[in-house]
């Protein structure tokens, strides 16, 4: 018996198989060319990344913080020109500063190391490199690092008698200086270095990361009749550097409060010299009385603290390397900064020391010319490798040049002058 429905499907299926199988390639197609559309307006309409961005402002950026390329620029001072740059062709109002300093700058010199060779960046030392029996120390920071590269691989070389040192021999600030120049940043160090800061002002030099420790404010109670000076960050944690070196603290009491002058930056310094804020967030919202007794102002604190866990700040890495040394500048010479220059006596008591080295060095130089001509007469000892590895062996402690010493004090004298044979 035919089923009349199974039928009827059947031949629907029949009569309309070619028109079925064409509208579902049709359907094929179209979401084939709708996928490959949307494939190219994702491509067009992509979003620039932030390291395509940075890449292309980084040069602007390094000669902004860097008076031109005639200074020393700090990792931060480059972010801070760069920051602007890269949130405005970005469209966004954040931005991570150590990215920047930590893998987008690194990777640009890196990438591009004929443009950059001449560049001086300063990064922050991350540790110290102490070598065997030299006794030196280097900073793992940029340039310690480079200053060490140039004088490695030298040969060694005859050096003169050391002489008498010339000058004033003091130790502290006595004679020498009359004020500290303290700043938080570790990283200015080479700017205010290249700038000779401390040696036109006669200032000694003092940093810290962070707030100060417990040894930092006892050198400052320990030294007398000195000023210090102190630069900070715009910002609450650099008010709470400086609250720290002028007031006792659970951890630390004076019982001489040191001489501290606030350098800045202050909200004056911020709108005088033009400086760029941006936007901080606290996780705990900073008290009132704390900063009132930090010595900030109420319009300060406003600025600050706009609302409930957000307001600004403004750091020192904000200025550009030539700007920074010459708003310094213009504060020292506020604060009557001039060089030191001794009393009567002791300029005459200094006359006569520097009269009798230069003496004793005259005759020390004498005394090389001759030891110098010997020396290259002096016949070298047989086998002196082996007395060398003679010597290690017996004491592994001792370098190479120690046991050649030893060898060489150890000749007769005669052998020592006569003629090489």
């Amino acid at each position: 018996m035919i089923n009349i429905g199974d039928a009827i499907i059947r031949d629907v299926k029949s009569a309309t198989a070619k028109f079925t199988k064409q509208r579902k390639r049709q359907m094929r197609n179209t979401a084939a060319d709708a996928r490959a559309w949307d494939r190219y307006l994702r491509g067009r309409n992509r979003p620039v990344s932030i390291r395509d961005i940075a890449f292309s402002v980084m040069k602007e950026a390094y000669m902004k913080a860097s008076g031109n390329g005639t200074l020393p620029a700090a990792a931060r001072q480059i972010m801070y020109q760069a920051r602007p740059l890269i949130l405005a062709r970005a469209d966004k109002d954040s931005f991570d500063d150590q990215y920047f300093t930590q893998r987008l700058l690194p990777d640009y010199m890196m990438l591009h190391a004929a443009e950059t060779a001449e560049w001086v960046v300063v990064f922050d030392a991350r540790g110290h490199l102490w070598e065997p029996h030299t006794g030196h120390e280097v900073p793992l920071g940029t340039l310690a690092v480079r200053s060490y590269l140039a004088r490695i691989g030298r040969p060694p070389t005859a050096e003169a008698l050391p002489t008498l040192q010339t000058g004033a021999q003091t130790c502290g600030p006595t004679h020498r200086y009359q004020a500290v120049l303290f700043i938080e940043k570790e990283g200015f160090m080479p700017l205010l270095e290249q700038a000779q800061i401390g040696a036109r002002y006669d200032l000694a030099i003092m940093s810290t990361k962070g707030v100060s420790s417990t040894a930092a404010r006892t050198l400052l109670e320990g030294l007398n009749a000195v000023r210090f000076l102190v630069l900070h960050d715009f910002d609450t944690y650099g008010f709470s550097i400086l609250g720290t070196l002028r007031h006792s603290t659970r951890r630390f009491q004076f019982t001489r409060p040191p001489e501290v002058i606030d350098l800045g930056l202050r909200l004056a310094d911020v709108t005088a010299e033009g400086l760029a804020a941006e936007p901080v967030s606290y996780r705990k919202q900073p008290a009132h009385s704390t900063l009132v007794a930090n010595g900030v102002l109420r319009e300060e604190i406003a600025f600050l603290v706009s609302g409930y866990g957000v307001g600004q700040r403004v750091e020192l890495n904000a200025f550009t390397s030539d700007h920074f040394i010459a708003w310094l500048e213009r504060k020292l010479e506020a604060q009557g900064i001039k060089k030191v220059i001794p009393d009567d006596g002791t300029l005459t008591v200094a006359y006569r020391r520097a009269y009798y080295v230069q003496q004793l060095n005259a005759a020390i130089n004498k005394a090389d010319k001759a030891a110098r001509a010997k020396a290259e007469r002096a016949a070298i000892p047989k086998a002196l490798r082996a007395k060398v590895a003679q010597a290690l062996a017996d004491d592994p402690t001792r370098a190479w040049d120690d046991a050649l010493t030893e060898i060489a004090e150890a000749q007769p004298a005669k052998r020592r002058g006569s003629a090489a044979t």
